[in-house]
């Protein structure tokens, strides 16, 4: 009897599980599916997928077999494999949002109509985009990640630090109401002067705390970046002896010349981050550096700046 109660029990959840995933991916499917009607009208393009799924208790959304056609639908432009959103609230700014992108590749028609010094190699790569958004709403620290991979070609990192954000997030939130509200309609001027307001006088409260960047080999960055030069009619050496000469005239510091120089020869690695002084908004910090760009020494010693590459 025992057992026909927890098989009773087990049962009834895992249906309930099942209709709230359902019923969450209709909700999803229709505000889904009415941002790629805009984004499609906007662009120009047919924007499809085969399947859209929702998990209520991981708050994601994911998209599969992505096509991104022309608006006629004769001719297939890219396709992804799949797109996934976790995190997203309606109302709210989460602790954690995320977007991954899987396998965003241009089809072989639109590689065919490039021009012909057009970087085929980078252009056919298959990239995997990954980034996210953590925010503490206790301390108003936010920590911005982006990760795009040329797959085969390089792995790029970006990835920016700030405080006092609160005010950029609710100022996020509130555009994004007012745009839900428009149910995909066009805002008036005065609508979109609004959110330009909103969101310059949140600017001005923000304060950046770090940068970090990087570019590493994924096995055929040398021969994209030779490709590129050979169209230019340019040798890797004369490339290096232009960089050079170029980082004789430029304000940087010497341990950032000596990062560009060592990654420009090698093509393996390249990473510059820089700690930003605590207290300071975005525009005081922008000042400070427009007074020490002719100091590059005085100016990565503020900023806290670190290079290296090989």
């Amino acid at each position: 009897m025992k057992k026909l109660i927890i098989a009773a029990v087990v049962a009834a959840a895992v249906g309930g599980a099942f209709y709230a995933n359902y019923a969450a991916t209709q909700e999803v499917k229709k505000v889904v599916d009415q941002q790629i009607s805009a984004l499609s009208a906007q662009s120009g393009v047919d924007i499809t997928y085969n399947d859209i799924s929702a998990n209520v208790f991981a708050s994601s959304m994911q998209l599969s077999g992505i096509k991104v056609q022309s608006y006629t639908g004769d001719e297939m432009i890219a396709t992804i494999d799949n797109i996934e959103v976790t995190g997203y609230e309606v109302d709210a700014v989460p602790p954690h949002t995320g977007f991954v992108m899987k396998s965003f590749r241009f089809s072989d028609d639109f590689l065919a109509q490039l021009p012909e010094n057009a970087n085929n190699k980078l252009a056919s790569a298959s990239y995997d985009v990954n980034s996210s958004l953590d925010y503490d709403k206790d301390t108003g620290s936010s920590d911005f990640a982006l990760n795009v991979i040329a797959n085969q070609v390089a792995d790029v990192r970006f990835n920016l630090g700030f405080a006092n954000s609160t005010p950029l997030m609710e100022a996020s939130m509130a555009i994004s109401k007012m745009q839900n509200e428009a149910q995909g309609a066009e805002l008036t001027l005065e609508q979109q002067l609004q959110q330009q307001s909103k969101m310059m006088a949140a600017m001005t409260q923000l304060e950046p705390r770090s940068i970090n960047m990087s570019i590493a080999d994924e096995g055929e960055l040398k021969a994209v970046v030779d490709s590129f030069l050979e169209a230019q009619g340019m040798s890797h050496e004369q490339f290096q002896q232009t960089v050079a000469m170029q980082l004789q005239q430029a304000p940087v510091s010497e341990e950032l010349a000596a990062a560009i120089t060592n990654f420009v020869s090698g093509l393996s690695e390249l990473t510059v981050s820089a700690s930003l002084p605590e207290g300071k908004t975005m525009m005081e910090i922008n000042q400070q550096i427009m007074a020490l760009m002719g100091q590059p020494e005085e100016l990565a010693s503020y900023i806290n700046l670190q290079a290296s590459g090989k």
